[in-house]
């Protein structure tokens, strides 16, 4: 296409020198050889012409003068070419076509060809001889620049020892003023501390008479505590509580007897249980009551409701909860325990008068001196009745049990399909 036009883009010819002053700033002297074309009529082409161990795809004559053209789309000229056309002193352009797309029409690619945009002087002597024109500019340019810096520092240097003198000064006046400042801060600090001191004193003086005080009016209520707990004592109709402690243990004896004779009620006493239940039983998918909970035990009489409300319950607010199932977490029978007297269960009326009379017993140090209050010891907690049904839950394969005294034992809860 260069060859049929007989027109080349010559690409802008610019010759620039640089350097840098003493702080290290660029300065740049340049100057414009040719301004740059996109067409430039040539003489003569020359198409893939040999000049000894260099080809370049084309060499264009403008007048005297030859100029290598290399049109570069994939290989660009490299380091080594670049020193033998510099040696030879030839003047030669790069074309970089390198980026344009490949399905371009013949008009589209002629735009791209001759833009001198598009070309670069990859040698040319011109650029060296008028570098050395530019030298001396620029070397006046570095030199004026110097100077500057040379004084800048001189100014710099001065004024920087009159604020080291300044500040030696201030530094001294400030160091007298901090010395006067501590000594009156250190009298002060004494003044209080003697203060403290005889405040402390003081205050120790007053907590030593205040624990004495203290100790006297102490021992002073245990002997009325104790002189009180004598007369209570006293004022106890031991025969009375021995009657009511047989009428209670009889009272639990019959219930005992009696539950074991009545058959499981369906029907749930507590409204909470009546409300909540049918509801959990759907949620947690129970086609039917579990085994370990229509099962017998001992102390099913316990909180004075049908044992199937209060163990179901216990198992769908407490053992056989969504949480519980994927926590995988350890559960003590003390958790079933608050959850069941926070729901409403609490146990029979004799029971709890029982532990009364007991703690009353305690409290007088007379449990020792009557069988009949200490047969009381033998009736059960509610602790026993869920231990029994804990341990049902065990039997049926729906917890993992841990192995420990009443107060200690702990279970983790299986999943449905394990359940026997």
């Amino acid at each position: 296409m260069i060859a049929d036009r007989k027109e080349i883009p010559i690409p802008l010819l610019q010759a620039v020198l640089e350097a840098k002053d003493s702080l290290g700033y660029k300065h740049t002297e340049s100057k414009v050889i040719f301004p740059g074309h996109d067409r430039q009529p040539v003489d003569d082409t020359k198409l893939e012409f040999s000049l000894g161990d260099i080809r370049p795809d084309l060499i264009v004559s403008l007048g005297q003068i030859e100029i290598l053209v290399e049109v570069a789309v994939t290989h660009f000229i490299d380091a080594e070419k670049q020193q033998r056309l510099e040696s030879r002193g030839q003047r030669c352009i790069e074309i970089d076509l390198g980026d344009i797309p490949r399905n371009l029409t013949p008009v589209e690619l002629e735009e791209h060809v001759f833009n001198y945009q598009r070309a670069y002087w990859i040698v040319n002597p011109k650029i060296e001889a008028e570098q050395e024109k530019l030298r001396p500019r620029l070397q006046q340019q570095i030199e004026k620049a110097n100077k500057r810096i040379a004084q800048a520092n001189i100014a710099r240097e001065q004024e920087e020892q009159r604020q080291r003198e300044q500040h030696a000064r201030m530094e001294a006046y400030f160091k007298a003023q901090e010395q006067k400042h501590a000594e009156l801060k250190r009298q002060r600090e004494e003044e209080q501390r003697r203060a403290r001191e005889k405040a402390t004193e003081q205050a120790e003086i007053r907590r030593r008479e205040a624990e004495v005080a203290r100790q006297l009016e102490a021992k002073a209520e245990r002997h009325r505590q104790q002189k009180t707990w004598e007369q209570e004592r006293q004022q106890l109709d031991l025969h009375e509580m021995r009657h009511l402690a047989m009428e209670l243990f009889a009272s639990c004896q019959r219930i005992h007897a009696r539950s074991g004779k009545v058959a499981t009620s369906t029907r749930f006493c507590l409204p909470m249980a009546r409300h909540n239940l049918e509801r959990d039983i759907h949620k947690m998918d129970l086609e039917a009551i579990p085994t370990a909970v229509e099962t017998r035990t001992e102390y099913d009489w316990m909180f004075g409701v049908p044992s199937r409300e209060w163990k179901l319950v216990a198992l769908l607010g407490v053992v056989y909860t969504r949480e519980s199932i994927q926590s995988r977490y350890w559960i003590s029978i003390q958790a079933i325990e608050r959850y069941l007297g926070e729901f409403g269960y609490q146990p029979i009326v004799a029971l709890q008068r029982a532990e009364q009379l007991l703690n009353t017993a305690r409290y007088y140090h007379i449990l020792a001196e009557d069988p009949a209050l200490m047969a009381l010891e033998l009736l059960p907690r509610p602790l026993d009745a869920i231990a029994e049904f804990v341990g049902e839950l065990d039997n049926f394969n729906m917890i993992h049990l841990l192995a420990a005294k009443l107060d200690e034992l702990a279970f983790i809860p299986k999943p449905a399909n394990s359940w026997r």
